[in-house]
């Protein structure tokens, strides 16, 4: 049954059993045992906690969506994403602040005003965390991005109209994107007052 809130958790597993495998200030792994609801018992379930996620959709007063290009090696190819990262850990850094910063750190650009469209779940299946979505409008550049060491990142400026289409022929895109974008969508057709865009 479709709801707007949180899933419920009426059919929760017990946790008999945690070892933790691996730590880093980013994400831990561990190895549960646990309980289900009809007394069976799950020996091994792997679970990866990471801290919770943000992206940012960015317009232009003129039209145009902010973009970042970038590689990613597992893949090994270039994707078109929202600017976006992790909040910092132990920081207690609040997702708002991560989403302002992320967007300033990757693209240079700058909201006029953010706000809240809600989160979804990266991989639930194995993840623990969430990606919060925000819709970042009346946007101007304010200097060169400060990206991480490592970071392989293009910033590009589209047309929303044609990023819209590219995505509806099925142009190859990052699924964390597309799952944000369908948050987004009924924000930027009505930050544009267009009616026409489809997906």
């Amino acid at each position: 049954m479709v709801s707007d809130g949180e899933p419920e958790n009426t059919s929760e597993w017990e946790i008999i059993r945690s070892d933790e495998l691996y730590s880093t200030p980013y994400f831990r792994f561990r190895r549960d045992t646990c309980a289900l609801p009809d007394e069976r018992v799950m020996p091994a379930y792997y679970v990866w906690e990471l801290v919770d996620w943000v992206n940012v959709v960015p317009l232009t007063d003129d039209g145009h969506i902010i973009l970042v290009k970038q590689y990613r090696h597992a893949a090994q190819r270039r994707f078109y994403e929202f600017p976006g990262g992790t909040t910092e850990p132990d920081t207690e850094e609040r997702p708002e602040d991560a989403a302002r910063r992320e967007l300033r750190e990757e693209t240079g650009y700058e909201p006029g005003d953010l706000g809240y469209l809600g989160h979804h779940y990266p991989n639930p299946g194995i993840q623990n965390n969430k990606m919060h979505v925000y819709l970042a409008t009346g946007c101007l550049y304010a200097g060169v991005p400060k990206l991480d060491t490592y970071e392989d990142i293009e910033v590009e400026s589209v047309p929303v109209q044609e990023f819209v289409q590219a995505v509806e022929q099925g142009r190859p895109m990052h699924s964390l994107m597309m799952a944000s974008l369908m948050l987004a969508l009924p924000a930027i057709k009505k930050f544009y007052s267009l009616s026409s865009m489809a997906l």
